[in-house]
């Protein structure tokens, strides 16, 4: 399993997949998401528009330059998506 940090659209997405596919020039191909993460007693908003974002989709393939860090991690039955908020640099 592999997580993925990645920028789009100006969010930071963290999400756990299943397999990567590296073979392309310039793109990194995310494959078989894992969202299946426990929410437990208090809903996060985040990780449901993230569950929403990519429920339907089998595959994304993002530039190179918009992942900042690829993990390789340990197989779990959950693995767990974040949004993170953008920082404004300071001027």
């Amino acid at each position: 399993m592999f997580k993925v940090y990645f920028k789009l659209k100006d969010e930071e997405y963290e999400i756990v997949a299943q397999d990567l596919d590296l073979s392309h020039p310039y793109f990194v191909s995310i494959k078989d998401f894992v969202l299946d993460y426990d929410e437990g007693l208090v809903v996060n908003p985040q990780l449901e528009n993230t569950r929403k974002r990519f429920k339907d989709i089998e595959t994304i393939m993002i530039p190179f330059q918009c992942c900042s860090l690829i993990e390789k991690v340990p197989e779990k039955k959950s693995g767990s998506s974040v949004v993170l908020k953008m920082q404004e640099k300071e001027q």
